[in-house]
């Protein structure tokens, strides 16, 4: 027997379908010799698509120059998947991307745009990374896709003083890196991207074994924000890993432009071993 659908459900069932086309809009963007697809549900996301190689060059370049064919790549706050879907393309059909988004909104937004580039290469992981293995509270600042500021087991973003008040939050379980290795869940990355707003430290910290390990990544790029640089920058030291290069946003170039200090402004670094 056909179900029955009563007439006024039928027309909110056809409203929502036409809301639908306007909700999202899929976004082609070139890379190179590559064109990534996105499915853009806010202007965030619509920014972060079209803003590829010009909100972070220095990390596209990155990307670009460091990622051959069959590379893992770890991306550590990996969002909606702009760097991940870069990377997937480099890497190719040999190679590996593991994209670690706990932020159940962009994990959507990143799984759809996955799935729309028919991408088979990337590995997705909804977790909180940190120091070791942990049951806690993800603190979402904000329940839309493609928007930052979440935390683990905290409710301060980068070095801002201020905590917020979360909209919602998420009792879960946390891993570190080496856990993950260990369980054989993901296999030692050939380049890692650390970007999440506030724990960075104790991600590499729950990393140690993989960073000194015979097989150890070769490149590891890790946002420094305020407060925190000087001890990422001795810890990675102290495991090998040395300051190579600095790369800054469009925004953080205009602050070293109107004279503030380095340390007082979050950007990225690329450290690497020295062999």
């Amino acid at each position: 027997m056909k179900l029955r659908i009563p007439f006024k459900y039928k027309i909110l069932i056809k409203i929502s379908k036409l809301l639908a086309r306007f909700v999202f809009l899929i976004v082609k963007i070139p890379d190179k010799k590559f064109t990534t697809v996105y499915l853009c549900s806010n202007k965030t996301e619509i920014t972060r698509a079209t803003t590829l190689w010009d909100k972070e060059p220095g990390t596209m370049r990155w990307l670009d120059t460091h990622l051959k064919s069959g590379d893992i790549f770890l991306d550590i706050g990996a969002n909606i998947g702009i760097y991940s879907l870069a990377a997937a393309h480099r890497v190719g059909e040999k190679g590996k991307v593991y994209a670690v988004e706990p932020h159940k909104p962009s994990a959507i937004s990143l799984m759809q745009n996955t799935k729309l580039n028919n991408f088979n290469n990337i590995d997705i992981l909804t977790v909180p990374l940190t120091n070791e293995l942990k049951v806690g509270k993800f603190n979402y600042k904000n329940f839309s896709s493609s928007l930052t500021g979440s935390q683990f087991n905290s409710t301060r973003i980068n070095s801002n003083e201020d905590n917020f008040e979360p909209e919602v939050q998420e009792i879960i379980v946390a891993f570190s890196i080496d856990m993950l290795i260990k369980m054989k869940a993901i296999r030692i990355p050939d380049l890692v991207k650390i970007d999440v707003d506030g724990i960075e430290d104790k991600i590499l910290i729950g990393m140690k074994k993989t960073l000194t390990s015979a097989k150890k990544p070769r490149s590891v790029q890790v946002e420094l924000n305020k407060g925190k640089q000087i001890k990422i920058e001795k810890l990675l030291k102290s495991l090998g890993y040395f300051l190579k290069e600095r790369h800054f946003t469009h925004n953080g170039n205009l602050k070293l432009q109107q004279g503030i200090h380095i340390r007082k402004i979050a950007h990225n670094a690329i450290f690497e071993p020295r062999h």
